[in-house]
């Protein structure tokens, strides 16, 4: 079933299409990670037990040339504890400047053990060579760690290696995710705390997502543990999954075949010990070094994103106040926004002009405007706007902004306020501009052209309809503006 809406609010609230029955469009079907039916994983009670379960699993790939992820956080370096003398990637963000506390604690690691380390040098430019494949494999926009993931997966297989080993799962399995289990949420927070970008905010047609935490009520509270075991860990292995099956990796996450034989203790999560039993392994495997903080896979989207303004497909609301959102919420919509113009490219046009006293000469330029885009934008200029120009308007500017918003050739009327167009094409995102041919090839509009040639905007000039614009009206208009 194809439900664009449903699957854009689903993306930006859980980061995943949730229902496996609906997709973005035709011929493009998702399919949501099959999850290790609780039955066939190992139980542990203690430190010891998870570092041999850890241990088993790593043997079964014995003669294999073995991989891993390896972070500057516990879950991986405690995989690579067992591993002894395999390859070991790390991913390397703005030639090693972010986070570099991470980088030496993955160092350590390696050469604790005798693992190979090899850097995965990432920037916008890798992250942007990778995104696309991504996005046509899941048949969705995707999380921010899985075009580095892709990265890493296709040099490791060309180092020869052949599985790879990660430590995703941990936070779910053993108490990492500290800030969703500090308390015994009521209802409607925990919904609002845990969904990622609420698409009432920013999506012109939200598609309400408040069903999927209905299933987990318990009057005015949640079965908290029970969303984040069925929901939170699809989203997050998802990302894996999809990642590693492009680059044709076998992966492995050993943290995914083990369960607590004992309920989560949540006082000690809730005072300062969350992942108390990794923390426990995580010293006993590195006696050295302190027991370094949890932290998420690095990836710099505060940095990516720190002077993006914002989505501008007619599919988003207009003016969204972007300094309130994070970068990983950022990406989410800069992602779904690229996933869709992959997908569904159009042609935005955009056009501006005073409409006052509307009359045929409007309304032919703007009906061919329309025909040769597939979404117009109209700008209306102001009354002040009007008068810096040396005018004055005989139709008050919201009557004006009405008037054209009327029209079924127009999309979307939005207020001009000055004459930038660049300023404009970062609001609206347009790839055609119409103007009147009266402007080409004045000074003005030349060093528009080039402006806007530089920014892929074609600028089509159209002629005026002769013969429409009588005389009475001219005169009138000049006589009512006061013009000379």
């Amino acid at each position: 079933m194809i439900d664009k809406s449903f699957c854009m609010s689903s993306y930006l609230a859980f980061r995943y299409i949730e229902c496996d029955e609906k997709d973005f469009y035709e011929d493009l079907h998702h399919k949501n990670i099959d999850l290790l039916p609780d039955e066939d994983k190992m139980p542990v009670k203690t430190a010891d037990e998870i570092g041999l379960a850890i241990d088993k699993q790593i043997s079964m790939f014995k003669g294999k040339k073995r991989g891993i992820l390896l972070s500057g956080g516990m879950d991986s370096a405690i995989v690579a504890s067992y591993m002894n003398g395999g390859e070991a990637y790390t991913f390397r963000f703005l030639g090693g400047d972010f986070q570099k506390e991470e980088l030496a604690r993955a160092e350590y690691y390696a050469k604790y053990y005798n693992l190979n380390l090899h850097y995965v040098d990432i920037t916008w430019d890798t992250v942007l060579d990778y995104v696309d494949a991504c996005m046509k494999a899941k048949c969705a926009p995707v999380h921010s760690i899985e075009p580095q993931i892709l990265q890493a997966a296709l040099q490791a297989k060309n180092d020869g290696v052949e599985v790879m080993f990660v430590g995703e799962s941990s936070d779910l399995v053993f108490g990492g995710m500290d800030k969703l289990l500090s308390k015994d949420w009521m209802f409607d927070e925990f919904m609002n705390r845990y969904m990622f970008t609420d698409p009432n905010e920013v999506l012109k047609n939200p598609v309400d997502m408040s069903y999927l935490f209905e299933r987990y009520r318990q009057g005015k509270n949640i079965d908290f543990l029970s969303f984040m075991d069925n929901v939170f860990s699809i989203e997050s292995s998802s990302s894996y999954w999809n990642a590693f099956a492009i680059a044709n990796m076998p992966y492995y996450d050993p943290y995914a075949h083990l369960k607590m034989s004992e309920p989560l203790d949540l006082y000690r999560v809730r005072n300062g010990e969350p992942k108390y039993l990794i923390r426990e392994l995580m010293a006993k495997r590195y006696p050295d070094i302190p027991v370094p903080d949890k932290n998420p896979m690095p990836r710099p989207v505060d940095f990516y994103f720190k002077d993006w303004t914002g989505p501008t497909r007619p599919e988003f609301k207009r003016n969204i106040d972007m300094s309130r959102y994070s970068g990983n919420q950022k990406w989410q919509m800069w992602c779904l926004e690229r996933f869709l113009n992959m997908c569904e490219p159009i042609k935005i046009g955009y056009t501006t002009g005073v409409y006052d006293l509307f009359h045929i000469g409007h309304l032919n330029l703007l009906n061919k405007a329309k025909s040769m885009c597939d979404y117009l934008i109209v700008g209306v200029s102001t009354d002040d706007l009007v008068e810096y120009k040396g005018k004055r308007s005989v139709i008050p500017f919201e009557e004006r902004k009405s008037i054209v918003g009327a029209l079924k050739c127009v999309d979307e009327v939005v207020t001009q306020e000055n004459m930038n167009k660049l300023e404009a094409w970062h609001k609206y995102g347009f790839n055609v501009m119409f103007v009147g041919d009266d402007w080409k090839g004045t000074e003005k509009w030349n060093r528009i052209e080039e402006e806007m040639k530089s920014i892929g905007v074609e600028v089509v000039y159209f002629p005026y309809t002769k013969g429409t614009s009588s005389t009475l009206i001219n005169e009138t208009l000049r006589r009512l503006r006061g013009d000379k």
